[in-house]
């Protein structure tokens, strides 16, 4: 039964609780440069919640007024203590971390050896049973265990995704709750280190939250990587209830079409043999031949400028600090490059993906410039400036002026070469300096279009849900392929 009165600390008793810890309880700052009167002593747990009044259930905090101090005691609201300062402990070793690799940094090898009846492992001093799911006639060997973090590491050919903040509420919840399913990894002859490939959030919290020294684990034995790849990219699109950040996946898809074409290498073997999109793509529907190329050119993009990284959304939360939204990349790409499978072979000077990608740079690197540039300004996001990008970038609004730029672009194209230029606008040879100038002069009547800064136009375009919506009003203001490529 707990007191009703609350204790009332002695001044002597705050001075042995000072003395006993000399840091903020909390945070563990020194309390040092401190008043008495800017200094809280709280209970470590809740006296509401039974626990005891002894002097050993109290300790300091910051609770300075001066807004130069810390103020601990207001920080933590109506949460315990105790609660708070882990909190903070798990955020600041957060900030430390991107991932499982921040934390296994040099794994150790296994040494394990399988049963000649393939029923058992033995491996680092244990036996364990041996499973096996049988796929299409293929063995599949996995064993489960509660695995010594020594000997885990990061699975950097399969796993891609960074933590996310959510990986906090993930935390502080395997802190009170089971953990329902195990992270899996897999281990093979030529390297002996278990690597985690799925389930990395769940380990990284049971380490950070729990001080976790093993992980629940299940591990594959020696499987076929590629193999795993597409089952996990499958399991997080096309079976999956929260699905992955578009960026996540076509970083995925981009890996397995890497995948593919060196096995086809280790085939041939040569490591540099020149390939043909049809061979490597072949028994592929023509929906995941555009998902593997689209992700591939992406890729390509992303290591030719610095503008995807700085200024496309991955998800909706950097929607505020980054104008171009990940799914209107698709779109650009989609719209402006060949999207089939070529048969032409990867050294042969009729294959232009690397122009259609020296291409696309120049074209984004141009919407950055006219639509970006000096305008984009998520510090000030109240600037007519700002509102003005912001406006080319709504998702309605890109999807109508990239259609209408690209078929201005292949019009003036077609003019200047004097004939029909079929195909994918740039899926050929580099732009030479005179279609680059054209093409310049187009995207910057595109975004100096007095059409944009009309305050009812970023209204209508702002509230649009539809493209249809957009495109009406588009139409309606003459913003078409003829108004962009008039010479006047």
């Amino acid at each position: 039964m707990v007191d009703n009165e609350r204790r009332i600390l002695t001044e002597e008793e705050k001075v042995q609780l000072i003395a006993q810890y000399s840091s903020c309880y909390i945070c563990q700052s020194p309390l040092e440069n401190y008043d008495r009167d800017e200094i809280q002593f709280d209970h470590i747990y809740a006296y509401s919640d039974g626990y005891p009044q002894d002097l050993v259930n109290f300790a300091p905090v910051h609770a300075s007024k001066n807004p130069l101090k810390l103020n601990c005691h207001k920080a933590k609201g109506r949460k315990k203590p105790v609660d708070y300062r882990e909190e903070l402990r798990i955020k600041d070793k957060l900030r430390e971390i991107t991932g499982l690799k921040d934390i296994c940094r040099d794994p150790l090898k296994s040494s394990y050896k399988i049963a000649d009846d393939k029923k058992s492992i033995s491996i680092n001093g244990k036996t364990l049973p041996l499973f096996n799911q049988i796929v299409n006639s293929c063995d599949n060997y996995y064993f489960y265990d509660e695995i010594e973090l020594k000997y885990i590491g990061n699975d950097e050919q399969i796993q891609l995704r960074p933590l996310e903040a959510k990986i906090f509420d993930l935390i502080m919840n395997l802190k009170t709750s089971v953990q329902l399913l195990p992270s899996l990894g897999r281990i093979n002859d030529s390297e002996k280190i278990i690597k985690i490939f799925d389930g990395q959030h769940k380990a990284v919290a049971q380490i950070v939250g729990n001080n976790r020294t093993k992980l629940l684990c299940i591990v594959f034995v020696n499987p076929d990587i590629g193999r795993l790849r597409e089952v996990i990219y499958q399991a997080h699109t096309d079976f999956v209830q929260q699905r992955y950040k578009k960026s996540h996946i076509d970083a995925k898809l981009a890996d397995i079409y890497r995948e593919k074409i060196d096995k086809f290498r280790i085939k041939v073997g040569n490591p540099e043999a020149p390939f043909s999109e049809s061979d490597i793509l072949s028994g592929e529907g023509k929906a995941r031949i555009t998902e593997f190329l689209r992700s591939s050119i992406i890729d390509e993009l992303k290591n030719e400028t610095s503008i995807i990284r700085e200024f496309v959304a991955q998800d909706k939360f950097e929607q505020k600090e980054k104008p171009i939204l990940w799914q209107s990349l698709e779109k650009f790409i989609t719209v402006f490059s060949k999207l089939d499978a070529v048969s032409v072979p990867s050294n042969n000077d009729d294959n232009f993906r690397s122009d259609e990608v020296l291409n696309l740079k120049f074209l984004l690197e141009n919407i950055f410039e006219y639509g970006i540039k000096g305008k984009w300004s998520p510090d000030n996001p109240d600037s007519l400036h700002h509102d003005l990008s912001r406006t080319f970038f709504y998702r309605t609004a890109f999807n109508n002026w990239n259609t209408i730029l690209e078929k201005a672009l292949h019009f003036a194209f077609e003019q200047m070469k004097g004939k029909a230029m079929p195909g994918s606008l740039c899926y050929r040879k580099e732009f030479d300096a005179d279609v680059k100038a054209r093409f310049v002069a187009i995207i910057m009547r595109l975004f100096e279009s007095p059409f944009w800064v009309v305050p009812s136009n970023q209204k209508d375009i702002a509230s649009a849900n539809k493209d249809s919506v957009v495109e009406e009003l588009l139409n309606n203001n003459g913003i078409d392929y003829v108004y962009l490529t008039s010479l006047s």
